[in-house]
């Protein structure tokens, strides 16, 4: 499955092909509120990060400026 940008900046997942979809990459860089976690920026809008608010995946933009919530959202542990 693929992770594809909707309307609003909420995230779905979908099983159709990337080059019909316009889905976008997310490279694993260092979290935004701790470096030893993760965050996953947005290949194709750099100030785009994944978040969580509100049990929903987004895509939002987030910068330095942005508040600490906002940095919290956009960082995760990864597990394997």
């Amino acid at each position: 499955m693929s992770l594809s940008r909707r309307q609003f900046g909420k995230a779905a997942l979908t099983s159709a092909a990337p080059a019909t979809t316009g889905v976008v990459g997310f490279p694993r860089v260092a979290g935004l509120a701790d470096g030893n976690r993760s965050s996953f920026r947005s290949h194709d809008f750099p100030p785009h990060h994944l978040r969580h608010q509100g049990y929903v995946l987004r895509i939002d933009p987030i910068s330095s400026s942005s508040s600490a919530a906002d940095h919290l959202d956009a960082t995760f542990r990864v597990i394997s």
